[in-house]
């Protein structure tokens, strides 16, 4: 008798690599778009969700031609983080991939050169000062446990954000957000996942162009891999 000895753990990975194996198999060819100015709307939401769907980690950059690299002493100056999705959800900051990774990428970015003396600041959207401070205390330790030196800051959002439409809940943190941009160099913000609905595609990508108008230098970041382990 032969008795496999394979583990629960390697089985998962070849059933994610078959899973990925098919999906690219299935994949339509690649657009040659050299002799267009621009990529369409379908063809761009769709890279996103085939990037998605691979379970990859993605990162969308805009506002980088404005992007002044710092140099040292530049303490008064902000790299920017906001951590939590445009709209809220019910899942804690700690057990969300794209947020872990959100500050795991401000993180790096902190460490490199001349990027050390800018200070990393996360910033704690909340909808009442009384449950920013909590939510300030409870960012204060996911930080330690990850030994990430940051200051948190609360920001309190408009009394009618929860009743504002999907839309203006956009626009609405956007100018939050640049309110608080005016020292800030470099933002890494929550990537909204794009619709299943190919009709919802322009829409879809209104909401960034609201969400990020008229900010520093962004990137908008989706998780989907856990990157972050505090078992060290």
């Amino acid at each position: 008798a032969v008795v496999s000895t394979q583990s629960t753990g390697s089985r998962l990975k070849r059933h994610h690599s078959e899973s990925s194996r098919n999906y690219i198999e299935k994949l339509p060819e690649i657009e040659d778009h050299s002799n267009e100015s621009r990529m369409s709307t379908d063809s761009y939401v769709g890279v996103l969700k085939d990037v998605m769907a691979l379970r990859k980690n993605l990162c969308v950059m805009r506002h980088f031609d404005k992007l002044v690299r710092p140099t040292s002493g530049c303490s008064a100056l902000f790299i920017d983080v906001w951590p939590l999705p445009p709209i809220p959800s019910s899942t804690y900051i700690e057990d969300d991939t794209t947020s872990m990774f959100l500050l795991q990428l401000s993180c790096i970015l902190h460490m490199v050169g001349s990027w050390g003396g800018i200070r990393l600041r996360v910033m704690a959207t909340s909808p009442t000062q009384q449950i920013g401070a909590t939510e300030k205390v409870q960012l204060e330790g996911i930080l330690k446990i990850l030994r990430i030196e940051a200051h948190v800051q609360t920001v309190v959002l408009p009394q009618d954000y929860e009743r504002l439409s999907e839309v203006e809940k956009y626009q609405s943190l956007n100018r939050t957000i640049r309110e608080n941009s005016t020292n800030t160099v470099v933002t890494f913000m929550y990537l909204p996942r794009p619709p299943l609905d190919t009709d919802k595609n322009q829409d879809y990508l209104d909401k960034l162009t609201a969400l990020s108008d008229n900010l520093p230098p962004t990137l908008l970041v989706s998780g989907l891999s856990k990157v972050t382990t505090t078992e060290l």
